[in-house]
């Protein structure tokens, strides 16, 4: 799994100078769970669900969390718990569906690939070898009645299906291009679990790896991951090519229940799942674009394999398939899954972009400044007292703004300053940063980690989305910072 690990905070929490400053400083203004209406009527208090993430926060969740709350009209939202499970043992996404079963949190989601370790094999068709090779086909797929009868099939392990989001297409990467069978032949190949995943892998020659991490990668010759997972692990750095026009499986998301959540509720979600599915197919394909520009930059080669090599490869993969059709439901939805994709132009194939329109996804060196407003930090349920606590002039508290400077490097470092009435900079705190898609993870040197999604217009930055999120967890609404060297 990719994510990186993180300790919550509350508003309380004065004594780490770094996290309260720069939460204030960027994030200004929040909505608040009991102010939604509906039609204009009384104020709505929303229901709260808790839905158990074993990664750190993908944007998909996001899409989803943001469905439930517009088809509800702000009567249910989701509270996301992140990197839910991973300091236990075993695989957590299946520590995921335990839990959810047994009550411990209302909701969860796990890829599909992983239930067929669990004894449930309804999935497996929408994971199969080199069958779901495109976004388009994806989405005809998980709009079709094709999904109901795997949903269902949850009640196997006490859970109950609320839908399929769409997931990223997963290629080869490897030491050596890995294009025709004798690539794969004896290659060891990193890949994230499932049965079926693993009987593919040996269709084709190669050994399984599930002990690897971006800093391991040097042990495997190979990895089935999606694009965006390749940047923030530097995989690319001992794994530098990447065969463009294969796709081996796709990567579904499956989004359930457990027996604490009502009917009603349960009929809601399955509604803003499926109301999500366009949403959450967009950002798979922005998050493809961008990290491909990114790692493209950094040194990855994209290759691809001849008609016959691809020909090969499939016929290769024919026992996996073979298995699928012994099982009537099975065969039953890879026979509607091809039908779907009669008319589709095939797998998706990407390459690097042109060196002039590559997405620029870094922050620029340099020291940007914003100004916080009194009302800004009270508004974000701080007081300015606390925020101007570090000026010893005695002025600061009658003061209606403060000037806060960041400056980050290019080495992934950064530091920040408040500017007191004095006019001179006080250090509040540093540390380092990393970027994994359009999130910012802060890590901060007295031990707090903390992430914001990040735009960049120009030089401009804007931060928003916290994440652990302050007050009720809705996203925050930030001020620019403006570089000023």
């Amino acid at each position: 799994m990719v994510g990186v690990r993180g300790r919550p905070y509350g508003r309380g929490m004065t004594a780490k100078p770094l996290i309260f400053v720069f939460a204030v400083a960027l994030l200004a203004g929040c909505g608040s769970g009991s102010s939604d209406r509906a039609g204009g009527g009384r104020p709505v208090k929303a229901k709260i669900l808790t839905m158990a993430n074993a990664q750190y926060f993908p944007d998909e969740l996001a899409a989803l969390r943001d469905a439930v709350q517009r088809v509800s009209g702000g009567r249910l939202r989701l509270k996301l718990i992140n990197q839910y499970g991973n300091d236990r043992e075993g695989n957590p996404e299946v520590n995921v569906i335990g839990d959810v079963s047994a009550g411990k949190t209302d909701l969860g989601w796990a890829a599909s690939r992983i239930f067929d370790e669990l004894g449930v094999v309804a999935f497996n068709p929408l994971h199969a070898p080199m069958l779901i090779d495109s976004y388009e086909l994806e989405a005809k797929v998980l709009t079709d009645d094709v999904v109901d009868p795997m949903l269902e099939s949850l009640g196997e392990l006490g859970l109950r299906g609320v839908g399929v989001l769409p997931g990223p297409m997963r290629r080869p990467f490897g030491k050596r291009p890995l294009v025709g069978l004798e690539d794969w032949a004896g290659a060891s190949v990193g890949s994230s679990g499932g049965e079926q995943v693993g009987k593919a892998l040996r269709a084709i020659g190669a050994r399984r790896e599930l002990d690897y991490s971006g800093d391991d990668t040097r042990r495997v010759d190979g990895l089935d991951t999606h694009v965006a997972a390749v940047l923030p692990n530097r995989y690319q750095r001992s794994l530098p090519y990447l065969t463009g026009n294969v796709v081996l499986w796709a990567r579904p998301l499956v989004v359930f229940a457990g027996p604490n959540v009502s009917a009603d509720d349960l009929a809601v979600l399955r509604q803003a799942a499926e109301a999500a599915i366009p949403q959450v197919l967009a950002l798979s394909r922005k998050m493809e674009r961008d990290a491909l520009a990114e790692i493209c930059r950094s040194g990855l080669q994209v290759v691809a394999a001849s008609p016959a090599q691809i020909e090969a490869l499939r016929a290769a993969f024919q026992p996996v398939h073979a298995d699928l059709e012994r099982d009537a439901a099975a065969s039953r939805a890879v026979a509607r899954i091809r039908e779907l994709a009669r008319d589709g132009a095939g797998a998706d194939t990407v390459r690097c972009p042109d060196a002039a329109t590559a997405a620029v996804s870094a922050i620029p060196p340099g020291t940007y400044r914003t100004v916080v407003t009194r009302d800004d930090v009270e508004e974000s349920g701080f007081s300015w007292a606390e925020f101007v606590q570090t000026d010893p002039d005695p002025e600061a508290l009658k003061a209606q703004t403060r000037e806060v400077r960041f400056q980050f490097t290019e080495r992934g470092s950064f530091a920040m300053s408040s500017v007191q009435m004095s006019g001179r900079l006080q250090v509040e705190g540093d540390g380092t940063y990393s970027i994994y898609r359009d999130r910012i993870t802060v890590r901060a040197s007295d031990g707090n980690q903390f992430s914001m999604r990040m735009k960049i217009d120009g030089r401009r930055l804007r931060f928003s989305d916290l994440e652990p999120p302050e007050g009720d967890g809705l996203p925050w609404t930030s001020h620019p910072l403006v570089p000023i060297d």
